[in-house]
């Protein structure tokens, strides 16, 4: 079978190259072509665009690169047309990927939707498309069957890919903080925006050793720009984050699948985020959930403390800091952290969703 997947992000990439590498087990005559990054590349050949490329977060970025989308488009549709897939593989990035699914059903191309959209956070009305111009629909937060349930719109959960890669951890006995693992997001922009207070905070926090997770996709100097040299106590590495995980005490982190993770490592956090201030407000007006970092969202309360916008400063983070790393809140964190777990699915959720696929291909040839 012939498989394009078109993933934009660094979290869609890591769950494309797991179910890639689930479907090469399946079908040994398996052939992708695909938009995404270095996880995908791993597993196969054939990628055309890379995230590097595709990778745009909030309105005023997107109107910035307005005409580099519309390239995209462009590229998109008479490369699929062209290479002729059995089936066309869309995994989250709903901006671009939603128009792409319409595009699709008009073409009568076989269709699997990978990763809901938040339309629970916002325009919720889009899951018509998802209804009308999609074959499968798979999703992997356990609220969303019960919030497509309520849409009439199908969906299939069986689990989130991250337990497939982190296995269950047994929670310290003695909490002793002494290294701080700083992640400042998946994207130019919210590096730019966090990672100097993150460096900021490092200098006030001598006490500690501070290790940032860096992306190679982003240029190496790209980091280093942001790190004064006087700050010692801080390492830099690279496409290696759980690695990173594996060997710290806490954690400040932008809200994004990192937040998860780190759960998943039993890593106490501090959620994080700020960005162009017209896309903030525009989105607080449009958005109607609670939380933003999947942790609390799973959770459906505050398990970590979220820090947004004008609410991020050196003040307020050394404050929230100062709390999580407390030892009745740090076992409060990890007490919720086994909750979410246990609401994750087995672990093998990439292998069932690939089985899902590909016997819905083979009876559908």
């Amino acid at each position: 079978m012939k498989y394009y997947i078109i993933a934009g992000e660094s979290s869609g990439d890591l769950y494309g190259g797991l179910l890639i590498q689930e479907l090469k087990k399946l079908d040994q005559k398996a052939i992708f072509r695909y938009w995404g990054g270095p996880k995908m590349e791993l597993q196969a050949p054939g990628m055309v665009k890379s995230i590097k490329e595709t990778s745009f977060m909030g309105f005023v970025e997107v109107a910035k690169n307005v005409f580099t989308i519309r390239e995209m488009f462009s590229f998109a549709k008479t490369d699929i047309l062209d290479w002729q897939p059995d089936v066309l593989i869309l995994i989250d990035y709903p901006g671009f990927n939603l128009r792409i699914a319409q595009w699709a059903k008009q073409k009568n191309i076989k269709l699997a939707y990978y990763v809901s959209p938040q339309l629970w956070a916002w325009k919720e009305n889009r899951h018509k498309i998802l209804r009308s111009s999609t074959d499968l629909f798979f999703v992997i937060l356990p609220f969303e069957q019960d919030f497509y349930r309520n849409l009439d719109t199908p969906c299939i959960y069986y689990g989130h890919p991250l337990i497939d890669l982190i296995q269950d951890r047994e929670t310290k006995e003695n909490i002793t903080v002494k290294k701080v693992g700083l992640f400042p997001g998946s994207r130019k922009q919210e590096i730019k925006r966090h990672l100097p207070l993150m460096v900021d905070f490092a200098s006030r926090h001598q006490q500690y050793q501070f290790i940032v997770a860096g992306l190679s996709h982003i240029p190496k100097d790209f980091y280093l720009d942001h790190i004064p040299k006087y700050v010692e106590h801080m390492d830099v590495e690279f496409d290696n984050s759980y690695e990173v995980m594996s060997g710290i005490d806490a954690a400040i982190v932008s809200s994004g699948t990192a937040t998860l993770e780190l759960a998943l490592f039993n890593i106490p956090q501090i959620v994080i985020y700020k960005t162009n201030p017209i896309s903030f407000a525009i989105g607080k007006k449009l958005v109607n959930t609670e939380y933003i970092s999947l942790v609390n969202l799973i959770a459906q309360k505050q398990v970590v403390p979220e820090l947004l916008q004008n609410e991020l400063n050196i003040k307020s983070l050394s404050v929230a800091f100062k709390q999580i790393v407390q030892d009745d809140k740090y076992r409060n964190i990890l007490e919720s952290y086994k909750k979410i777990r246990s609401e994750l699915g087995d672990g093998n959720s990439s292998s069932k969703v690939a089985v899902h696929l590909y016997k819905f291909l083979l009876e559908n040839q």
